[in-house]
């Protein structure tokens, strides 16, 4: 079933463009021509949007005046999510071998320390959010003719999104490495030279997850809060000004910009904390290993606690953390501060709907 679940993951980044790492060459040298491919056509969208004078669709809507600042929004949000994609496809064709060598190197989804409950409970989700946006977009192909431009821009959206889950899915298995690290330092069955040679490797892991996606995930953090500030704009400042009635259209576009992104958030965030707790738990399971091999053996030897010292400012100058671009931490605290610029821009957009009554 892990297998499958890895296997299925694996084929829905690949259809996204945002992976084209492989264990075959051949398979990777076409991965590579389909994501060329890709990057091609974004960059076909970016030179329409540019000779339209800074239009990427011609929606119905701009022929209602009141509509025009949310249109305005609406397709500066869609070019933002296509060069955040177009920088996902040229990190995946530069860094496609760096990404091999990296899947190589942690354990595989059928590890028992791999809870895959989320992701699988996460998928499901995913694919009925994309099958309905699909459906919709389709729907509304029909009436305005942009079947094109919808397919573009839901392909854009769940590629950029899909880069949440795929950071996950590598921090959950650099997570089980760390689990089986502290198994190993519990049961004594490894000398403290080759666990601190483990903890290094996987610090040096955690790193390269960082470098390799960091920009990307920063890139999503910034898109996640302008699609807050979108969808306060169309049920706060359309509803208020314009009076506008809300639709269940509205209702659905708002659920589908801001749920699915801030889940895959959440669980990205929720796996980092949870990594780093785990490397932090290291020093008091070495402190316990090193009294029960006191307390059995009767004798205080010089040389272990030596070693038992040095692993932990090892730990502690180097935990397992995820930084993005060097400005802050995957955890739930990062998570916290985005819900706080995200109300106080709220409290903002009221301010001035208070002003333009008054």
């Amino acid at each position: 079933m892990a297998n499958r679940t890895l296997r299925f993951l694996t084929f829905y980044f690949r259809v996204l463009a945002i992976t084209c790492s492989a264990q075959k060459r051949a398979t990777q040298g076409l991965l590579s021509a389909y994501l060329a491919m890709v990057l091609g056509d974004m960059m076909l969208q970016m030179w329409h949007y540019l000779n339209r004078g800074w239009q990427l669709n011609d929606f119905q809507l701009r022929r209602q005046q009141h509509y025009n600042g949310f249109v305005r929004i609406l397709d500066a949000m869609n070019v933002a999510y296509l060069i955040t994609h177009m920088v996902m496809v040229l990190q995946a064709l530069l860094f496609r071998n760096r990404e091999r060598l990296l899947l190589s190197q942690l354990p595989d989804m059928s590890s028992k320390r791999i809870s895959l409950t989320t992701l699988r409970i996460h998928l499901i989700v995913d694919c009925s959010v994309t099958t309905s946006a699909l459906l919709m977009g389709l729907f509304n192909s029909l009436q305005v003719s942009q079947m094109i431009a919808n397919i573009r821009y839901l392909f854009s959206t769940q590629a950029v999104r899909g880069r949440c889950l795929q950071v996950a899915m590598l921090v959950m298995r650099l997570d089980a490495q760390l689990l089986q690290l502290q198994d190993e330092l519990t049961e004594g069955r490894r000398c403290s030279l080759e666990l601190r040679a483990t903890y290094a490797h996987i610090v040096r892991l955690s790193r390269q997850i960082s470098g390799i996606y960091g920009l990307s995930v920063l890139m999503l953090n910034m898109l996640c809060i302008g699609d807050f500030i979108m969808v306060c704009y169309a049920y706060i400042v359309l509803w208020e000004i314009s009076d506008s009635n809300l639709t269940w259209l509205l209702v659905w576009q708002g659920l589908y910009v801001l749920l699915p992104t801030m889940m895959k958030i959440w669980i990205l965030c929720a796996a980092s904390e949870r990594c780093a707790k785990h490397s932090a738990q290291l020093q008091h399971l070495l402190n316990a290993a090193y009294q029960q091999t006191r307390m059995r053996t009767g004798l205080n030897m010089r040389s272990t606690r030596t070693q038992t010292n040095e692993f932990a400012v090892q730990i502690m100058q180097n935990p397992v953390q995820f930084d993005i671009c060097g400005i802050y931490y995957l955890n739930l605290q990062s998570l916290a501060g985005m819900f706080l610029f995200i109300v106080e821009s709220l409290v903002i957009f009221l301010q001035f709907i208070a002003l333009d009554r008054q």
